[in-house]
Protein backbone atom coordinates (compact mmCIF):
# COMPACT_ATOMS: atom_id res chain seq x y z
CA UNK A 1 0.00 0.00 0.00
CA UNK A 2 1.96 3.11 -1.15
CA UNK A 3 1.53 6.81 0.03
CA UNK A 4 -0.07 9.11 -2.95
CA UNK A 5 1.01 12.41 -3.89
CA UNK A 6 -0.41 14.15 -7.07
CA UNK A 7 -0.89 17.47 -8.36
CA UNK A 8 -3.82 18.79 -10.45
CA UNK A 9 -7.23 20.64 -10.72
CA UNK A 10 -9.59 20.59 -8.30
CA UNK A 11 -13.49 22.15 -7.99
CA UNK A 12 -16.65 22.22 -6.19
CA UNK A 13 -19.44 20.81 -8.08
CA UNK A 14 -21.50 23.63 -7.16
CA UNK A 15 -18.86 25.67 -9.23
CA UNK A 16 -17.59 23.94 -11.72
CA UNK A 17 -15.69 26.80 -13.54
CA UNK A 18 -13.74 27.80 -10.96
CA UNK A 19 -10.90 25.62 -10.71
CA UNK A 20 -7.90 25.73 -8.58
CA UNK A 21 -4.55 24.19 -8.98
CA UNK A 22 -3.34 22.09 -5.62
CA UNK A 23 -1.70 18.98 -4.45
CA UNK A 24 -3.57 15.92 -2.71
CA UNK A 25 -2.08 13.41 -1.09
CA UNK A 26 -2.35 10.60 1.27
CA UNK A 27 -0.47 7.90 3.60
CA UNK A 28 -1.79 4.63 5.48
CA UNK A 29 -3.19 5.39 8.45
CA UNK A 30 -3.47 9.32 7.96
CA UNK A 31 -6.79 11.15 6.53
CA UNK A 32 -6.13 12.86 2.86
CA UNK A 33 -5.21 15.99 2.80
CA UNK A 34 -5.87 18.79 -0.06
CA UNK A 35 -3.99 22.16 -0.38
CA UNK A 36 -4.73 24.18 -3.18
CA UNK A 37 -3.19 27.59 -4.24
CA UNK A 38 -6.30 29.65 -3.74
CA UNK A 39 -9.73 29.58 -2.47
CA UNK A 40 -12.13 27.21 -4.18
CA UNK A 41 -15.23 28.47 -1.80
CA UNK A 42 -15.42 31.66 -0.39
CA UNK A 43 -14.82 31.27 3.53
CA UNK A 44 -17.62 33.45 5.76
CA UNK A 45 -16.00 33.52 8.82
CA UNK A 46 -12.26 34.52 7.36
CA UNK A 47 -13.12 36.35 3.81
CA UNK A 48 -10.06 37.45 1.68
CA UNK A 49 -10.36 40.70 0.54
CA UNK A 50 -7.61 41.66 -2.18
CA UNK A 51 -7.44 45.62 -3.73
CA UNK A 52 -4.83 47.75 -5.36
CA UNK A 53 -3.30 48.55 -2.58
CA UNK A 54 -2.54 44.02 -1.22
CA UNK A 55 -4.45 41.71 0.59
CA UNK A 56 -6.46 41.05 4.03
CA UNK A 57 -7.64 38.66 5.88
CA UNK A 58 -11.01 39.48 8.46
CA UNK A 59 -11.97 36.90 11.39
CA UNK A 60 -15.27 36.85 12.73
CA UNK A 61 -16.40 34.71 15.57
CA UNK A 62 -19.93 34.41 14.51
CA UNK A 63 -20.96 30.71 15.38
CA UNK A 64 -23.55 30.72 11.89
CA UNK A 65 -20.64 31.68 9.87
CA UNK A 66 -17.92 29.50 11.47
CA UNK A 67 -20.05 26.43 11.24
CA UNK A 68 -21.41 27.57 7.65
CA UNK A 69 -17.40 27.04 6.93
CA UNK A 70 -17.48 23.98 8.93
CA UNK A 71 -19.66 21.82 6.63
CA UNK A 72 -18.29 18.94 4.73
CA UNK A 73 -18.02 19.27 0.98
CA UNK A 74 -17.65 16.63 -1.91
CA UNK A 75 -14.19 18.80 -4.19
CA UNK A 76 -13.60 16.73 -7.37
CA UNK A 77 -10.23 16.81 -9.46
CA UNK A 78 -8.38 16.21 -12.12
CA UNK A 79 -4.78 15.00 -10.89
CA UNK A 80 -2.07 13.14 -12.49
CA UNK A 81 -3.34 10.00 -10.33
CA UNK A 82 -6.64 10.79 -12.34
CA UNK A 83 -10.09 11.88 -11.66
CA UNK A 84 -10.70 11.81 -8.08
CA UNK A 85 -13.42 12.84 -5.69
CA UNK A 86 -12.67 14.03 -2.10
CA UNK A 87 -15.93 13.34 0.16
CA UNK A 88 -16.61 14.70 3.86
CA UNK A 89 -13.88 17.51 2.92
CA UNK A 90 -13.27 19.78 6.28
CA UNK A 91 -11.86 22.71 5.84
CA UNK A 92 -8.67 23.56 7.96
CA UNK A 93 -7.03 26.21 9.76
CA UNK A 94 -3.13 25.24 9.68
CA UNK A 95 -0.80 27.50 11.70
CA UNK A 96 0.70 29.61 8.80
CA UNK A 97 3.73 32.45 9.33
CA UNK A 98 2.56 36.09 9.08
CA UNK A 99 5.07 37.15 6.48
CA UNK A 100 3.98 34.21 4.21
CA UNK A 101 1.74 35.76 1.33
CA UNK A 102 1.11 32.73 -0.65
CA UNK A 103 -0.12 31.08 2.62
CA UNK A 104 -2.39 33.22 3.09
CA UNK A 105 -4.11 32.96 -0.46
CA UNK A 106 -4.10 29.20 0.13
CA UNK A 107 -6.81 26.71 1.80
CA UNK A 108 -6.59 23.43 3.10
CA UNK A 109 -8.84 20.96 3.52
CA UNK A 110 -8.54 17.47 4.48
CA UNK A 111 -10.89 14.85 2.86
CA UNK A 112 -12.19 11.77 5.39
CA UNK A 113 -12.99 9.83 2.02
CA UNK A 114 -11.04 10.08 -0.52
CA UNK A 115 -12.11 8.35 -4.25
CA UNK A 116 -9.94 7.61 -6.91
CA UNK A 117 -10.99 6.86 -10.60
CA UNK A 118 -13.96 8.81 -10.91
CA UNK A 119 -16.07 12.35 -10.47
CA UNK A 120 -18.48 11.31 -8.18
CA UNK A 121 -20.71 15.03 -7.59
CA UNK A 122 -23.27 13.19 -5.64
CA UNK A 123 -20.69 11.83 -3.14
CA UNK A 124 -22.04 9.70 -0.23
CA UNK A 125 -25.40 9.67 -2.21
CA UNK A 126 -23.67 7.86 -5.15
CA UNK A 127 -25.41 4.75 -6.58
CA UNK A 128 -22.97 1.36 -6.31
CA UNK A 129 -23.75 -1.51 -7.68
CA UNK A 130 -20.54 -3.74 -5.65
CA UNK A 131 -18.14 -2.70 -2.75
CA UNK A 132 -15.25 -5.13 -1.84
CA UNK A 133 -12.54 -4.61 0.58
CA UNK A 134 -9.19 -6.56 2.03
CA UNK A 135 -9.98 -7.05 5.80
CA UNK A 136 -6.75 -7.47 7.32
CA UNK A 137 -4.01 -10.30 6.68
CA UNK A 138 -5.09 -13.66 4.85
CA UNK A 139 -4.53 -15.61 8.44
CA UNK A 140 -8.37 -14.47 9.06
CA UNK A 141 -9.47 -16.18 5.89
CA UNK A 142 -7.89 -19.30 5.63
CA UNK A 143 -11.62 -21.13 5.69
CA UNK A 144 -12.34 -19.54 2.75
CA UNK A 145 -11.83 -21.25 -0.81
CA UNK A 146 -9.71 -19.54 -3.71
CA UNK A 147 -13.66 -18.36 -5.29
CA UNK A 148 -16.97 -18.85 -3.63
CA UNK A 149 -20.12 -17.65 -3.31
CA UNK A 150 -23.11 -16.84 -0.73
CA UNK A 151 -26.24 -15.52 -0.94
CA UNK A 152 -28.88 -14.02 1.35
CA UNK A 153 -31.61 -11.45 1.66
CA UNK A 154 -28.98 -8.89 1.62
CA UNK A 155 -27.29 -9.43 -2.09
CA UNK A 156 -24.48 -11.79 -2.84
CA UNK A 157 -21.15 -12.25 -1.01
CA UNK A 158 -18.06 -13.44 -3.47
CA UNK A 159 -14.70 -14.40 -2.01
CA UNK A 160 -11.36 -14.79 -4.23
CA UNK A 161 -8.50 -14.94 -3.69
CA UNK A 162 -5.47 -12.60 -5.68
CA UNK A 163 -1.90 -12.32 -4.94
CA UNK A 164 -2.49 -14.03 -1.14
CA UNK A 165 -5.15 -11.45 0.09
CA UNK A 166 -8.48 -12.37 0.12
CA UNK A 167 -10.97 -10.01 -1.41
CA UNK A 168 -14.79 -10.04 -0.29
CA UNK A 169 -17.21 -8.36 -2.84
CA UNK A 170 -20.66 -7.73 -1.54
CA UNK A 171 -23.31 -7.20 -4.67
CA UNK A 172 -26.26 -6.13 -2.86
CA UNK A 173 -30.41 -6.56 -3.51
CA UNK A 174 -30.94 -2.68 -2.35
CA UNK A 175 -29.72 -0.03 -3.26
CA UNK A 176 -26.64 0.42 -2.42
CA UNK A 177 -24.34 4.13 -1.80
CA UNK A 178 -21.43 5.29 -0.61
CA UNK A 179 -22.74 5.37 2.69
CA UNK A 180 -24.23 2.33 2.85
CA UNK A 181 -20.68 0.44 1.31
CA UNK A 182 -19.08 1.49 4.24
CA UNK A 183 -21.73 0.52 6.60
CA UNK A 184 -21.13 -2.95 4.84
CA UNK A 185 -17.60 -2.96 5.49
CA UNK A 186 -17.94 -2.12 9.19
CA UNK A 187 -20.58 -4.92 9.60
CA UNK A 188 -18.32 -7.40 8.22
CA UNK A 189 -15.78 -6.22 10.68
CA UNK A 190 -18.16 -6.18 13.80
CA UNK A 191 -19.22 -9.57 13.23
CA UNK A 192 -15.60 -10.71 13.33
CA UNK A 193 -14.99 -8.79 16.85
CA UNK A 194 -18.50 -10.40 17.84
CA UNK A 195 -17.41 -13.61 16.67
CA UNK A 196 -13.48 -13.89 17.10
CA UNK A 197 -12.64 -11.38 19.22
CA UNK A 198 -10.53 -9.28 16.72
CA UNK A 199 -10.41 -5.72 15.28
CA UNK A 200 -9.59 -5.81 11.75
CA UNK A 201 -8.18 -3.53 9.28
CA UNK A 202 -9.25 -2.70 6.68
CA UNK A 203 -6.17 -2.22 3.80
CA UNK A 204 -8.53 -2.06 0.83
CA UNK A 205 -11.42 -0.56 -0.33
CA UNK A 206 -13.05 -0.47 -3.66
CA UNK A 207 -16.16 0.51 -5.39
CA UNK A 208 -17.90 0.05 -8.41
CA UNK A 209 -20.59 2.58 -9.48
CA UNK A 210 -24.30 1.47 -10.88
CA UNK A 211 -24.03 0.01 -14.20
CA UNK A 212 -19.72 0.47 -14.74
CA UNK A 213 -17.19 -2.42 -14.80
CA UNK A 214 -14.38 -0.16 -13.06
CA UNK A 215 -13.31 -0.34 -9.52
CA UNK A 216 -12.62 2.69 -7.42
CA UNK A 217 -9.95 2.66 -5.12
CA UNK A 218 -11.46 4.28 -2.11
CA UNK A 219 -8.96 5.75 0.74
CA UNK A 220 -9.64 6.76 4.44
CA UNK A 221 -7.79 6.77 8.12
CA UNK A 222 -8.51 3.08 8.84
CA UNK A 223 -6.48 1.16 6.32
CA UNK A 224 -3.27 0.59 8.43
CA UNK A 225 -1.11 -2.10 7.63
CA UNK A 226 0.84 -1.28 10.50
CA UNK A 227 -2.54 -2.91 12.63
CA UNK A 228 -2.59 -6.26 10.46
CA UNK A 229 -2.72 -8.84 13.18
CA UNK A 230 -2.88 -13.06 12.54
CA UNK A 231 -5.27 -15.37 14.61
CA UNK A 232 -3.95 -16.67 18.14
CA UNK A 233 -5.41 -18.84 21.14
CA UNK A 234 -6.83 -15.84 22.74
CA UNK A 235 -9.37 -15.68 19.85
CA UNK A 236 -13.18 -16.49 20.83
CA UNK A 237 -14.25 -18.55 18.18
CA UNK A 238 -12.21 -19.90 15.13
CA UNK A 239 -11.90 -18.15 12.48
CA UNK A 240 -12.71 -21.00 10.54
CA UNK A 241 -16.13 -20.29 11.81
CA UNK A 242 -16.81 -17.34 9.86
CA UNK A 243 -17.93 -18.98 6.89
CA UNK A 244 -18.81 -17.19 3.57
CA UNK A 245 -22.70 -18.54 4.01
CA UNK A 246 -22.86 -16.72 7.87
CA UNK A 247 -21.01 -13.33 6.29
CA UNK A 248 -23.85 -13.20 3.51
CA UNK A 249 -26.89 -13.96 6.72
CA UNK A 250 -25.24 -11.37 9.11
CA UNK A 251 -25.07 -9.13 6.73
CA UNK A 252 -29.04 -9.37 6.03
CA UNK A 253 -29.71 -9.47 9.49
CA UNK A 254 -27.58 -5.85 9.77
CA UNK A 255 -30.02 -4.17 7.61
CA UNK A 256 -32.20 -4.23 10.59
CA UNK A 257 -29.63 -3.50 13.54
CA UNK A 258 -28.97 0.28 13.04
CA UNK A 259 -25.68 -0.65 13.60
CA UNK A 260 -26.67 -1.49 17.31
CA UNK A 261 -24.33 -4.45 17.22
CA UNK A 262 -21.35 -2.56 16.90
CA UNK A 263 -21.82 -1.29 20.42
CA UNK A 264 -22.16 -4.69 21.52
CA UNK A 265 -19.28 -5.09 20.32
CA UNK A 266 -17.40 -2.48 21.06
CA UNK A 267 -18.72 -1.13 24.26
CA UNK A 268 -18.52 2.23 25.68
CA UNK A 269 -14.94 2.27 27.84
CA UNK A 270 -12.83 4.80 29.82
CA UNK A 271 -15.65 6.61 30.83
CA UNK A 272 -17.74 7.62 33.91
CA UNK A 273 -19.42 4.26 35.00
CA UNK A 274 -23.28 5.93 34.89
CA UNK A 275 -22.65 6.41 30.85
CA UNK A 276 -21.36 2.66 30.79
CA UNK A 277 -24.37 1.19 32.72
CA UNK A 278 -26.90 3.51 31.02
CA UNK A 279 -26.13 2.69 27.22
CA UNK A 280 -25.67 -1.36 28.50
CA UNK A 281 -29.14 -1.22 29.64
CA UNK A 282 -30.65 0.78 26.99
CA UNK A 283 -28.90 -1.80 24.12
CA UNK A 284 -31.10 -4.89 26.38
CA UNK A 285 -34.23 -2.93 25.25
CA UNK A 286 -32.54 -2.16 21.70
CA UNK A 287 -31.24 -5.61 20.12
CA UNK A 288 -34.30 -7.25 21.98
CA UNK A 289 -36.46 -5.15 19.71
CA UNK A 290 -34.73 -6.17 16.61
CA UNK A 291 -34.17 -9.86 17.33
CA UNK A 292 -37.11 -10.98 19.33
CA UNK A 293 -39.22 -8.46 18.43
CA UNK A 294 -42.78 -7.80 20.61
CA UNK A 295 -44.11 -5.32 22.40
CA UNK A 296 -43.30 -5.90 25.69
CA UNK A 297 -42.55 -4.19 29.53
CA UNK A 298 -38.70 -3.48 29.74
CA UNK A 299 -37.61 -6.36 32.32
CA UNK A 300 -39.05 -9.17 30.47
CA UNK A 301 -37.05 -8.33 26.80
CA UNK A 302 -34.17 -8.72 29.64
CA UNK A 303 -35.72 -12.00 31.29
CA UNK A 304 -35.66 -12.86 27.23
CA UNK A 305 -32.31 -12.16 26.28
CA UNK A 306 -30.84 -13.89 30.08
CA UNK A 307 -32.52 -16.81 28.89
CA UNK A 308 -31.02 -17.26 26.14
CA UNK A 309 -27.50 -16.34 27.06
CA UNK A 310 -27.93 -19.12 29.84
CA UNK A 311 -28.85 -21.68 27.41
CA UNK A 312 -25.47 -21.56 26.30
CA UNK A 313 -23.21 -20.55 29.08
CA UNK A 314 -25.54 -21.25 32.65
CA UNK A 315 -22.91 -19.56 34.51
CA UNK A 316 -22.91 -16.18 32.72
CA UNK A 317 -24.44 -13.98 35.06
CA UNK A 318 -23.19 -16.37 38.39
CA UNK A 319 -23.62 -15.55 41.39
CA UNK A 320 -25.87 -12.16 40.74
CA UNK A 321 -28.98 -13.18 42.40
CA UNK A 322 -32.41 -11.76 40.39
CA UNK A 323 -30.08 -10.46 37.63
CA UNK A 324 -33.25 -9.38 35.71
CA UNK A 325 -33.83 -6.80 38.55
CA UNK A 326 -30.71 -5.54 39.34
CA UNK A 327 -30.41 -4.59 35.47
CA UNK A 328 -33.74 -2.94 35.47
CA UNK A 329 -33.03 -1.62 39.22
CA UNK A 330 -29.77 -0.14 37.26
CA UNK A 331 -31.31 1.39 33.93
CA UNK A 332 -34.29 2.80 35.71
CA UNK A 333 -31.83 4.43 39.25
CA UNK A 334 -30.07 5.74 36.09
CA UNK A 335 -32.85 7.14 33.27
CA UNK A 336 -35.99 7.79 35.82
CA UNK A 337 -34.07 8.30 39.22
CA UNK A 338 -35.93 5.93 40.48
CA UNK A 339 -33.43 5.30 43.59
CA UNK A 340 -33.98 4.63 47.31
CA UNK A 341 -30.74 2.88 47.37
CA UNK A 342 -27.37 3.99 48.89
CA UNK A 343 -25.51 5.54 45.97
CA UNK A 344 -22.53 2.66 47.12
CA UNK A 345 -25.23 -0.54 46.24
CA UNK A 346 -25.83 1.41 43.18
CA UNK A 347 -22.31 2.07 41.57
CA UNK A 348 -21.74 -1.59 42.01
CA UNK A 349 -25.05 -2.32 40.52
CA UNK A 350 -23.59 -0.15 37.51
CA UNK A 351 -20.84 -2.22 37.16
CA UNK A 352 -22.32 -5.21 37.42
CA UNK A 353 -24.99 -4.61 34.50
CA UNK A 354 -22.46 -2.83 32.42
CA UNK A 355 -20.30 -6.02 32.48
CA UNK A 356 -22.93 -8.68 32.00
CA UNK A 357 -25.35 -7.28 29.98
CA UNK A 358 -23.11 -6.71 27.20
CA UNK A 359 -21.77 -10.78 26.94
CA UNK A 360 -25.43 -11.42 27.45
CA UNK A 361 -25.98 -9.25 24.19
CA UNK A 362 -22.82 -10.84 22.35
CA UNK A 363 -23.94 -14.30 23.14
CA UNK A 364 -27.43 -13.82 22.07
CA UNK A 365 -26.44 -12.02 18.46
CA UNK A 366 -23.78 -14.85 17.77
CA UNK A 367 -27.05 -17.05 18.06
CA UNK A 368 -29.04 -15.24 16.15
CA UNK A 369 -26.38 -15.16 13.69
CA UNK A 370 -26.69 -18.66 13.03
CA UNK A 371 -23.47 -19.82 15.68
CA UNK A 372 -24.80 -23.08 17.65
CA UNK A 373 -24.45 -23.23 21.46
CA UNK A 374 -22.12 -25.88 21.12
CA UNK A 375 -19.78 -23.36 19.19
CA UNK A 376 -19.78 -20.29 21.56
CA UNK A 377 -19.73 -22.63 24.70
CA UNK A 378 -16.48 -24.45 23.55
CA UNK A 379 -15.21 -21.48 22.48
CA UNK A 380 -16.25 -19.31 26.32
CA UNK A 381 -14.64 -22.41 28.02
CA UNK A 382 -11.38 -21.60 26.91
CA UNK A 383 -11.75 -17.82 26.42
CA UNK A 384 -9.09 -15.73 28.44
CA UNK A 385 -11.28 -12.34 28.74
CA UNK A 386 -14.51 -14.28 28.93
CA UNK A 387 -12.72 -15.98 32.22
CA UNK A 388 -11.51 -12.55 33.43
CA UNK A 389 -14.95 -11.18 32.91
CA UNK A 390 -16.62 -13.79 35.32
CA UNK A 391 -13.85 -13.08 38.21
CA UNK A 392 -14.31 -9.43 37.78
CA UNK A 393 -18.36 -10.33 38.18
CA UNK A 394 -18.08 -12.35 41.32
CA UNK A 395 -15.78 -9.61 42.79
CA UNK A 396 -18.20 -7.02 42.34
CA UNK A 397 -20.95 -8.96 43.81
CA UNK A 398 -19.06 -9.92 46.68
CA UNK A 399 -17.75 -6.05 46.91
CA UNK A 400 -21.53 -5.25 47.06
CA UNK A 401 -21.62 -7.70 49.90
CA UNK A 402 -19.62 -6.29 51.85
CA UNK A 403 -20.01 -2.77 51.46
CA UNK A 404 -23.88 -3.09 52.47
CA UNK A 405 -22.79 -4.83 55.47
CA UNK A 406 -20.83 -2.44 56.50
CA UNK A 407 -23.29 0.70 55.84
CA UNK A 408 -25.66 -1.73 58.09
CA UNK A 409 -23.62 -2.39 60.56
CA UNK A 410 -22.14 1.30 61.07
CA UNK A 411 -19.09 0.29 60.20
CA UNK A 412 -17.01 2.94 58.49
Amino acid sequence: MEPLETTGEFWSPDDAAKRIEGTLSWEPGSRARLTLKSRVIDELASPLEVTSTGASITHSGDPARIVADGVPRVLLGDTGAGPVTCVDSYLQHPPTNGFDVAAMFQQVWDPYTLIIGAHLSAGHATKLGAVRVVLDGPGWWEQLPDTDSASSNAGEVLCEREDGLMWLEFRPSFTLTLRSADRTVRSVMTLMKLAVDVDLTPLRIQVRESGQTDWLDVKTRDQDPSKTSWPDPHNLLPPSSVTLNRIAGWLAIEQTMDGLAAAVANPVEKQAMQVQGLVACSLIEGIHKRIVGGKKDYIDRVRDLHAAAQRIAPEITEPVAKWDEVIRNARNDLAHHNTGRPFEEQVYNWMIAESSAIWVLRLCLLSHAGFTDQEIAAALSDHQRYEFYRENLKMHVKERAHELAAMSSGTP
